[in-house]
């Protein structure tokens, strides 16, 4: 009976350990909301609209979507897989585009090969004070 009662507590401990589950469409609106702040600033009248029109878009209010962010503040097991969710939308907005094998192939044909050439002539066996720098 013991070791039963062990193995049940055991699973329920690892159940509960386990991070919720994320909403994307909330990482995403979190994300977008930011990125208004840092554009246009977190007092200007153009960023307030933007924020509501990208609110209303979610389908959130200013005050549901401050109590939902209060929420996954205040939840340790939602708050890790919310940030780890947000730095990967951030990652991949960051991201530079990936390159296809064949469009890096046409684009380094299209490129001209560079040609430098030095502004003086050195000769490389003779010292600059014997004319070697011209």
């Amino acid at each position: 009976m013991p070791r039963h009662l062990l193995c049940v507590l055991f699973v329920l401990l690892v159940g509960c350990a386990r991070e919720a589950s994320v909403d994307q469409k909330f990482v995403d609106l979190f994300v977008e909301l930011r990125v208004i702040d840092m554009t246009y600033g977190k007092d200007s009248p153009m960023g307030r609209l933007v924020r509501q029109d990208a609110l209303k878009a979610a389908g959130y209010t200013r005050e549901k979507f401050l109590a939902k962010t209060d929420d996954i503040l205040n939840d340790e097991r939602q708050w890790v897989p919310f940030q780890k969710a947000v730095n990967a939308r951030l990652d991949s907005l960051l991201a530079p585009p990936p390159e296809t094998a064949v469009n890096a192939d046409t684009s380094a044909a299209k490129k001209p090969p560079v040609n430098v050439s030095p502004s003086r002539k050195v000769m490389p066996q003779m010292p600059a004070h014997k004319g070697g720098v011209r």
